[in-house]
């Protein structure tokens, strides 16, 4: 088996940091978070039984919630991807409202798995970013279909430009976490658009 390239251990690395911060955020938001959310119902609970003690219970909430607020901020700077919290179709319904000229069209009925999703979202958000720049684009359109597997397609219009040395890296990260990224030209002869297609057929990220 060949030895892997740097570049190669390097993004798979940092697939598996974004895992493990996918992990801590989880932990974070769904564990602490639900823990001290049923304390904060405990004192209020204690305040209808023990009328007396309401101020003292009522400090104690307000500090629970604080630290809640602040385990929230925490978990949405481990995981900034926007995934988690509206899904992968919200998502690219979002990300294309900050770019000009972007639609969405989601027809895909397959249940990714968060960390899969994830991966998807950034390839297609690096994909949309790269093509915002093509000279000449006017129209870029994204493309998410599939109900046993999926494929992801981001087609502009713009004239193609040096799109495989820019999405390099983000080719490399997707591949690493499970997916099939490739780039191709819509009209050779005038070198007039760009597609990349991006699929998932239910492989598990490299990086756990």
């Amino acid at each position: 088996m060949p030895k892997p390239s740097p570049a190669d251990e390097l993004a798979l690395e940092c697939v598996r940091a974004h895992a493990e911060l996918r992990r801590a955020a989880s932990v974070l938001h769904d564990d602490v978070g639900s823990l001290l959310a049923v304390a904060g119902l405990r004192l209020q609970l204690l305040c209808m039984d023990f009328p007396d003690a309401s101020q003292r219970a009522a400090e104690a909430s307000e500090a629970i919630g604080g630290a809640m607020e602040h385990i929230r901020k925490l978990s949405r700077a481990l995981e900034p991807s926007p995934v988690r919290r509206t899904g992968l179709k919200n998502a690219l319904l979002d990300l294309a409202e900050a770019f000009n000229g972007v639609t969405v069209r989601y027809t895909a009925a397959m249940a990714l798995p968060p960390i899969d999703a994830d991966g998807i979202y950034r390839a297609i958000a690096n994909s949309v970013a790269v093509a915002s720049r093509a000279p000449g684009v006017t129209r870029i359109t994204i493309s998410v279909s599939g109900s046993r597997s999926l494929a992801a397609r981001v087609e502009h219009n713009g004239r193609q430009h040096n799109a495989e040395k820019e999405l390099a890296a983000t080719a490399l990260l997707a591949r690493h976490a499970g997916l099939s990224f490739e780039i191709k030209g819509r009209q050779a002869k005038t070198r007039q658009g760009t597609i990349v297609v991006i699929q998932y057929a239910g492989r598990r990220p490299t990086g756990g």
